[in-house]
């Protein structure tokens, strides 16, 4: 349903976190980001729609909303050498917010 710090050992070991209750600034979610693994959270009622044992392909590739795929999907992961970016005559920022919710 919703994890608690009890669950940090087990989650340190998933390959992704999928909860039924929660948001962006859930347990869940947070201990994800840390990690580097997917999560969706707040699904309502995956655990119940999802099998022990079941192998699905979660991604959270698609913006704000995760997809749950049943079985393991083909992918390929690219690395960028970001050493060999030019340098540019302004300072990189970033706006981490959700531009949908302001409108």
């Amino acid at each position: 349903d919703m994890t608690d710090p009890d669950w940090e050992p087990i989650m340190k070991k998933a390959s992704a976190i999928i909860t039924n209750r929660g948001g962006r600034t859930c347990h869940a979610a947070i201990i994800a980001r840390e990690l580097g693994i997917p999560a969706i959270v707040g699904c309502g009622d995956a655990t119940d729609k999802l099998a022990v044992g079941q192998q699905v392909t979660v991604s959270c590739n698609e913006g704000d909303t995760g997809f749950i795929y049943d079985g393991m999907m083909k992918f390929e992961r690219t690395e960028q050498d970001l050493g060999e970016l030019p340098k540019v005559g302004m300072k990189i920022m970033m706006n981490v917010g959700n531009p949908e919710s302001a409108f």
